[in-house]
């Protein structure tokens, strides 16, 4: 199996953790990196391949690399550069049957046999962002995964098949942001997996022990155990893997909101941010090198707008990085 990320200079060491901990649980998996920068790192350990975006875009043919960086912030084209990345895998490494995209702020406890056995059979494996319903009166959640979309796209599963493939190819072409009525949240990519059952053979991953998150703190299936030295989730249900994605601080508001109590969360998520401060001496902070044009003006927000929607009317040769914000699209 290969397990691949997307990640940008600084979320390096959250990326080095989640390779550890694979490496730790399934030590004959390969992991891939997504660096999406200007240039190139040194070898890390436990990450067997860091590839650049620009050389993944480069081997899957895919045109006017630097037009389509301009037109995204950091996150945005962190989430674009999965269906690249998985298109990239699928490709370059025909042997390898199973495909997994893991988000850099994940951590595995135990092998993904769920995934592994699906992706024997489906072409694509999606996680739902939630398992239970609300009540009527608390659907906040679900109203705000309307817009982010239903699944998940922190682990996304793929099978080496044709329609596998086809499925990475179409995620790529849909997140180009080439064309009008794009999603308009952080999540650009998300709410494309809302058809993928529909148009691939998908699997849904119901274990409620993969992807825990704080969008999911709340699931009574999901309630956190420590026993003998093993993490579980109600009804012993084993915990494989954790997302620790805390943007905005959601993820510390969620556990005051819903698990205030909990210890074990509590105390795991302490020694995840304990690891990651041990590593960011290794780390110097990055500014994104594509945030930036040639010049070392910072690129506007106002500007990749412009650019993204002149992009949708006509075609252009220049490359957008070597002009500036006062420039004319």
């Amino acid at each position: 199996m290969i397990i691949g990320t997307v990640v940008n200079a600084s979320g390096l060491p959250q990326a080095r953790l989640m390779a550890a901990s694979v490496k730790r649980i399934m030590p004959e998996t390969t992991i891939v990196v997504c660096l999406v920068e200007r240039y190139p790192v040194e070898p890390l350990p436990d990450i067997d391949w860091i590839f650049t975006a620009k050389d993944i875009s480069a081997y899957i043919g895919f045109h006017d690399f630097e037009g389509y960086m301009f037109k995204f912030n950091s996150l945005q084209c962190a989430t674009a550069m999965k269906g690249q990345l998985l298109s990239y895998l699928l490709k370059a490494f025909p042997e390898e049957e199973q495909i997994v995209y893991l988000d850099p702020e994940m951590v595995a406890f135990k092998p993904f046999s769920e995934i592994w056995a699906m992706l024997t059979y489906y072409d694509v494996v999606l996680t739902p962002h939630h398992l239970e319903p609300s009540d009527p009166w608390d659907c906040s959640r679900e109203i705000g995964t309307l817009q982010d979309g239903t699944f998940n796209s922190a682990l996304v599963g793929v099978r080496n098949s044709d329609e596998g493939r086809h499925f990475a190819d179409w995620w790529v072409k849909m997140t180009s942001g080439d064309f009008y009525g794009q999603p308009k949240g952080l999540y650009i990519d998300q709410p494309y997996l809302n058809f993928v059952p529909t148009f691939y053979h998908t699997g849904i991953l119901h274990h409620p022990g993969y992807n825990l998150a704080f969008w999911n703190l709340h699931e009574r299936c999901r309630e956190l155990y420590w026993v003998e030295d093993q993490y579980y989730l109600t009804d012993w249900t084993l915990l494989h893997c954790v997302n620790f994605n805390n943007t905005a601080g959601l993820l510390d508001s969620c556990m005051n909101a819903f698990i205030p109590d909990n210890w074990v969360y509590a105390q795991m998520w302490k020694n995840y941010k304990q690891d990651l401060e041990a590593l960011l001496p290794w780390h110097s902070p990055f500014s994104w090198s594509y945030d930036f044009f040639y010049s070392g003006e910072k690129i506007s927000d106002e500007t990749r707008l412009r650019y993204r929607e002149a992009k949708k009317n006509r075609s252009m040769d220049v490359n957008p990085f070597t002009l500036s914000n006062e420039s004319h699209f």
